[in-house]
């Protein structure tokens, strides 16, 4: 359900429509208008836009950064499962050759022992 926050950037108040909590909303704006005041106290010579345009391809490069690293982690996760679904493969047909082989050494006891008998 979307909801109107209203924030404060650079000295402008924006109305924002949000599905976002209203707390997230303003933590996000005081970020960003932190960010904006730092860059307009440290270079006098750039305008609000200059500043907006900066800190759009700085969230720009932040996203795509998370994205590929994302990326990495499901390939890596991938990756993993398909490891363990291999370890649980050779763990399944090592038990079933341990089975084997314990019906073998019980049959060959068996032979022994009638063999012991007589």
């Amino acid at each position: 359900m979307e909801i109107k926050v209203k924030v404060k950037i650079i000295g402008r108040e924006y109305t924002l429509g949000t599905d976002n909590t209203r707390d997230y909303t303003l933590k996000l704006a005081e970020e960003l208008d932190a960010k904006m005041n730092a860059m307009l106290s440290e270079a006098s010579t750039l305008s609000g836009l200059d500043v907006a345009i900066l800190c759009a391809l700085d969230a720009m490069d932040e996203a795509k950064k998370a994205a590929s690293n994302a990326d990495n982690i499901r390939l890596q996760l991938g990756e993993y499962v398909a490891s363990a679904d291999r370890a649980q493969s050779s763990a399944e047909s090592s038990k079933r050759e341990i089975s084997s082989l314990k019906r073998r050494i019980e049959e060959l006891e068996d032979r022994l022992n009638q063999k012991s008998v007589f």
